[in-house]
């Protein structure tokens, strides 16, 4: 593992604490009865927890010169990152089938593009990563990109549980945030002439995300995202 990355693990830690923090009230904190959680919720917290173990569990076992384990354990997420996706993809399927009832459909879809681009993204990194996984230095970096994409959903959160911040405003400054992370790690890599182009493809990963949020209602975004309603919500 290249030397500035050796202690990528704790930055995964801090993530994770984000995300537990932003999700502390409407999940964690409601343990053990989690009165009012689904099965789905269930199934899509255990799903981005075991993602997480894995994002923190690698790093060290290379550290460690762990690299059997580190085999052994990396072929877990054949069956993780599908069901992380799966999660996502039903996450998003309960919160459209209960906000039906409470906002307009064009609210509702347009609400489908804070969950349905994030699936699409986490899909596309891992696979990148995947096709990388013989250039050690790509395919780290892509699977440490995955983890950016969970950054937001938590610090969003964070801004709207504890600093009373309006959901939109909340979802804008997340975004930001993520980007400026991404861009950060970006600059580094180039700075220091390290491999940066799986952290460039991130960066417009990320933005394209953004855009589709700020596009919820545009034409092309209702049609598509109606269309994945219509068919599978």
């Amino acid at each position: 593992m290249e030397t500035s990355y050796k202690n990528i693990g704790f930055f995964v830690v801090l993530i994770l604490g984000f995300v537990v923090w932003g999700f502390f009230r409407t999940y964690f904190g409601l343990f053990p009865r989690f009165n009012g959680i689904t099965t789905v919720q269930h199934f899509h917290g255990a799903m981005m927890l075991s993602w997480f173990a894995l994002l923190i569990v690698q790093p060290f076992l290379i550290r460690f010169q762990q690299y059997e384990w580190h085999r052994k354990i990396g072929k877990l997420s054949y069956i993780i990152a599908p069901l992380v996706t799966i999660s996502i993809f039903l996450a998003a399927k309960g919160q459209f089938q209960k906000m039906a009832s409470i906002i307009t459909r064009e609210e509702n879809i347009g609400g489908m593009a804070l969950n349905i681009p994030d699936m699409f993204a986490f899909a596309a990194l891992y696979l990148l990563a995947m096709v990388n996984k013989k250039n050690t230095a790509y395919h780290m970096r892509y699977m440490i990109a995955t983890s950016f994409l969970m950054l937001g959903p938590g610090t969003g959160r964070v801004f709207i549980m504890y600093g009373g911040m309006p959901f939109p405003l909340a979802i804008e400054y997340s975004n930001v945030i993520s980007e400026i992370v991404t861009a950060a790690f970006l600059l580094y890599d180039i700075v220091k002439g390290k491999p940066y182009k799986p952290y460039l493809i991130t960066l417009i990963i990320l933005l394209g995300m953004h855009l589709i949020w700020e596009c919820q209602l545009s034409f092309w975004w209702q049609a598509f995202a109606g269309k994945i309603a219509t068919l599978f919500f």
